[in-house]
């Protein structure tokens, strides 16, 4: 079942990965608590860009406990890799994610991306 949440988010966020920068929309994730769950999102880190939280998290429904980047397949210089966020619940209700893409030694410079997510997390089953 796991697998099956992970899968269908990275396949769905992949596919959403190029509508980011469209702040407003938020795409929904529906989980449980205690279950973990990845947005992976195109990502260049031989620009000094990466995905970063651009408001904290609800630290009662959410934390992050990982983050890595996959290389892209193709060997080609400047091609754009995936970062994956893994996230789990911690508690139940609804929360968002608001990330942007952007230099961390930039702090008064505009993210030159951004994405939102909401995500509902229901009561894990006794």
């Amino acid at each position: 079942m796991r697998f099956g949440v992970v899968l269908f988010i990275t396949l769905t966020w992949l596919t959403l990965a190029r509508a980011s920068d469209k702040p407003g929309l938020l795409k929904p994730i529906a989980t449980a608590v205690g279950q973990k769950f990845k947005i992976v999102l195109l990502s260049n880190p031989s620009t000094g860009y990466q995905w970063l939280l651009a408001k904290p998290l609800d630290k009662a429904l959410l934390k992050q406990v990982g983050k890595s980047y996959k290389r892209p397949r193709i060997n080609r210089e400047g091609a754009s890799g995936r970062e994956e966020l893994v996230f789990i619940a911690t508690g139940a209700g609804k929360a968002e994610i608001r990330l942007k893409y952007a230099r961390l030694w930039e702090q008064d410079v505009p993210a030159a991306r951004s994405t939102n997510f909401v995500v509902v997390i229901k009561a894990s089953s006794p």
